[in-house]
């Protein structure tokens, strides 16, 4: 009797919600719960049975016997398909719960997910490409006005030529940085035997490496100086060992020499055109031959892992898109990966202590080039969340310890400046700017635009916290060699970064959140100085090679600040709007003044000017567009006043012009106009050579027909400079 009362027993009625029994929280049975609201989950579902369902509503269902007139049935398939739906509810509720969020961000934000990455998808055809928060597509949607202007730009044909003409100047100074010869061609010998026979003279070897050591070792730390070094004597030396064949040593020294270039090229270009030529076209292009032909073992060697880091290193200073050195940074925290970086080897006695002291420094390193390559090109960063703390480098000197070290010598305090002290102020702010990042690149408009205030605070305290010797000061900065001085600003850039980043993620902007970040745009801007050859130091040698230099770790930021500046100054006019019921002050550009001292409108308005003149000095140079000239040229006369529509058209269209006019000087006044023989200009002025005989309508540069026809044979400017319809845009966050 027992037996069939347990068979007849009546299940227990289910009553959690779906989330509160997976799991197995005590569930309130509202309608949400309260553990889904504490979760952030907005769908609490529960079983849709009518002895499963929460009490809260249990009282509003018909008796279990009973059936209202209009239900139906539900069948073995739709009984299925109901189940089946409610899996993959619960897995996509999973899945977006299981994404990587760090503890010690707010609870009260929800998951992130991967459509939240701030960003535009362009689709034209078949093709499609994403362009980061950071590209010029997704900062010029912040501007309406501009927008729509520039989307008129190609119907106005005085903005059009000038337009055209600067292209076509553009196409004549421009370097050339592609190889004139192909690795096919290289690859009559093996590249390891290519590569040292193309190895410039030790003269020329002597002088680059010094610059690499002195530049390029003290922010970022990718070899060990001493051992690199001996090394390098041993294999001047004895030029005739072969046993260089064998080893890495050969392809390491040519990327330190690829990458040293940069600040070198002027001096060995002049004495040593041939050598030049090489390292500036094909040395990365061999290297990278070579890495692609080694055999496997060999690629987890950590003179081969160096050797992959100064290449990318190499190829950002050439100017390689922030896509393309993004997938180079990724590759490269795979191949750390691979061979353990990541990993805490400090109970291992497989390894020395020299080879995992490199290691760590190597691991941070490539860290830091990853979360850099991510904060530009606005992609997701591609190492991973890992505690950092057990694999800090030590605070030590390269002198401290070498190859032959068997017990490593106590890190030194951080109050003691050493070789790597750089490196490892980063290290310490790492895992929470990459926090940061992430946040911002999940989350988005998402952000509590408190917890920017927050973060800012903490990344300030960072700043704070750099030793003395590291700190960019201008109080100092003229006392400093352009090497320390530049490494100062790097370390600076590398902290503030971030933060940045953060501000242009949070959409619902305010006028007191501008106030908050204004101060770190404006340093960015302020960085230019330092480096201007303008404005540097005339007993400071070399100021163009860093200038250069700066432009192309700072390509994207200085547009990102300018606009956010702009953007500051659009926000201020509209809260006077707001407050004001006065004149319009439009003629006077200080009425407007700035919640931030000292900084009023019109200190705003010559800043943003002065970017404006940087970046047109420089449109001569290879990496240059003056899409971001025209741009920022065009906001920045949107945001001036508040005039009407047709007002800040005029303005707008006076400010596009005078930026390609004054594009088309600097390009007729460059030295690689010499080069195709187009008589220099004075840059205040309009230039007064005509051609020869010249069609009507041609500009004035063109001093003969050749020229003339030269520039009527043009292709032209691209079908797409102005285009910024809205139609182009698939999806914009």
């Amino acid at each position: 009797m027992s037996s069939i009362s347990q068979g007849n027993k009546r299940a227990r009625p289910v009553v959690s919600c779906l989330r509160c029994r997976e799991k197995k929280l005590k569930c309130d049975r509202a309608d949400p719960c309260e553990n889904c609201i504490k979760a952030g989950q907005p769908d609490c579902t529960y079983n849709q049975h009518p002895e499963s369902a929460p009490k809260a509503k249990r009282v509003q269902l018909a008796p279990e016997n009973t059936k209202r007139p209009e239900e139906k049935e539900i069948g073995i398939i739709e009984d299925v398909q109901q189940r089946l739906a409610r899996v993959e509810e619960l897995l996509a509720i999973r899945s977006s719960r299981d994404l990587p969020i760090q503890t010690s961000w707010p609870n009260d934000l929800p998951s992130p997910r991967l459509q939240s990455y701030s960003g535009t998808l362009v689709v034209k055809g078949s093709r499609s490409r994403y362009h980061g928060q950071n590209s010029r597509i997704s900062l010029l949607n912040q501007f309406e006005e501009a927008k729509g202007f520039i989307n008129q730009c190609d119907k106005d044909s005085s903005i059009v030529n000038l337009a055209k003409e600067v292209q076509f100047l553009q196409s004549k100074s421009k370097a050339i940085f592609s190889s004139p010869q192909s690795i096919s061609e290289l690859q009559s010998f093996p590249e390891l035997l290519q590569l040292l026979q193309s190895l410039p003279p030790k003269e020329v070897c002597d002088r680059l490496l010094t610059i690499y050591t002195t530049n390029f070792e003290q922010t970022l730390r990718i070899i060990h100086v001493p051992s690199f070094l001996r090394q390098y004597d041993d294999f001047w030396a004895h030029p005739e060992d072969e046993s260089y064949l064998a080893s890495s040593f050969v392809p390491q020294l040519t990327s330190v020499l690829a990458v040293s270039i940069t600040l070198g090229e002027k001096a060995i270009e002049a004495g040593h055109y041939s050598s030049w030529e090489y390292l500036k076209l094909n040395a990365v292009g061999l290297l990278q031959a070579w890495l692609r032909n080694l055999p496997r073992k060999h690629r987890t060697e950590l003179a081969t892992l160096q050797i992959e880091t100064l290449i990318l290193l190499a190829r950002q200073l050439r100017l390689v898109t922030a896509e393309e050195s993004w997938k180079g940074a990724g590759s490269l925290v795979r191949s750390a990966m691979v061979m353990g970086l990541h990993a805490n080897l400090s109970g291992s006695n497989k390894m020395s202590i020299y080879q995992a002291e490199i290691r760590r420094r190597l691991w941070f390193t490539i860290a830091e080039m990853d979360l850099q390559a991510s904060i530009s090109s606005g992609m997701p960063i591609m190492t991973p969340q890992l505690d950092l703390h057990d694999i800090y480098p030590a605070n030590l000197n390269d002198s401290d310890f070498d190859q032959t070290t068997t017990v490593l010598p106590e890190s030194k305090t951080p109050e003691e400046p050493t070789d790597t002290l750089a490196l490892i102020t980063l290290a310490k702010s790492l895992s929470h700017r990459t926090m940061v990042v992430n946040t911002a690149h999940h989350l988005g408009s998402k952000i509590n635009p408190n917890e920017c205030v927050k973060q800012r605070q903490t990344l300030e305290n960072y700043l704070r916290d750099i030793h003395p010797s590291l700190k960019l000061s201008r109080v100092s900065s003229s006392q400093n060699d352009p090497s320390i001085l530049f490494n100062q600003f790097l370390l600076d850039f590398y902290i503030r970064r971030p933060l940045l980043c953060l501000y242009r993620s949070v959409k619902s902007k305010t006028h007191d959140l501008y106030a908050q970040s204004i101060d770190s745009s404006l340093m960015v801007l302020a960085y230019q100085d330092y480096f201007d050859p303008n404005l540097a130091d005339l007993d400071v040698q070399n100021s163009s090679g860093y200038w250069d230099m700066f432009h192309t770790f700072c390509q994207n930021d200085i547009m990102s600040a300018a606009l956010s500046v702009c953007e500051y100054m659009k926000m201020s006019t509209q809260n006077t709007d707001q407050s004001t019921d006065g004149p319009d002050p439009t003629t006077n550009a200080s009425a407007i003044t700035s919640s931030i001292s000292p900084h009023n409108k019109a200190s705003l308005i010559r800043i943003v000017e002065n970017t404006l003149d940087s970046l047109s000095r420089r449109i001569g140079e290879a990496g240059n567009n003056f899409k971001d000239i025209l741009l920022l040229a065009v906001v920045l006369q949107s945001v001036r006043g508040r005039g009407s529509l047709e007002t800040k058209q005029g303005w707008m269209m006076q400010g596009a012009k005078k930026a390609l006019s004054a594009c088309r000087q600097y390009l007729l006044t460059a030295d690689a106009v010499s080069s195709f023989g187009l008589q220099q200009t004075d840059p205040s002025g309009p230039s007064t050579v005509q051609a020869e005989s010249a069609p009507p309508g041609f500009p004035e540069f063109t001093e003969s027909l050749t020229q003339a026809m030269d520039f009527a044979n043009f292709p032209g400017l691209q079908p797409d400079l102005f285009s910024f319809d809205e139609d182009a845009f698939a999806w914009n966050s």
